[in-house]
């Protein structure tokens, strides 16, 4: 059977003074230590939520702002190319203008020059014509009358086109 004396009785009053000395000095600060842990492991993860939460935003900001950026940048090639192209044409167009001019100019001293031309062929030959006509009758007879004649048949000759087909 179990005697009970005060060995018992002692070893239980060890037993639970033991306990009590182990709860207030061992469990409870390593309990409050787990708890405090706990406690920081938690916040740790609210800010990395909170952090993570903020950088998706931040990051939606910056493609967001890319994206316009880009918009931008591509407006401001396109009105580039728009009056690249306003300007090239309007070289183009002054060049043409310009060109333009220039033939016209051109063609202007060359109808003059031909002109010109004609006009001393004309006296050429009405001097040749005058002057064979002199020297086939033998004899002189007014100049200014000659010219006269042999310049109106000239003309009438080169008017109906065939002094034209000869030169």
């Amino acid at each position: 059977m179990i005697q009970i004396d005060m060995t018992f009785f002692a070893s239980v009053l060890n037993f639970l003074l033991l306990v009590a000395l182990l709860t207030f000095f061992l469990y409870r600060p390593i309990r409050k230590f787990m708890m405090d842990r706990q406690d920081r492991i938690k916040q740790s993860l609210e800010e990395a939520a909170r952090n993570r939460a903020e950088s998706a935003k931040m990051k939606q900001e910056y493609e967001a702002r890319l994206a316009q950026a880009s918009r931008e940048a591509q407006e401001i090639i396109e009105k580039a190319v728009v009056q690249g192209e306003r300007a090239q044409t309007e070289i183009l167009e002054a060049a043409r203008k310009e060109a333009k001019a220039i033939l016209e100019q051109a063609r202007a001293e060359a109808a003059r020059e031909r002109q010109v031309a004609f006009e001393a062929l004309l006296d050429d030959i009405v001097d040749l014509v005058v002057a064979t006509a002199s020297a086939v009758t033998a004899k002189k007879v007014n100049l200014a009358d000659d010219e006269a004649v042999v310049k109106r048949l000239i003309e009438e000759g080169w008017l109906s086109g065939a002094g034209e087909r000869e030169l």
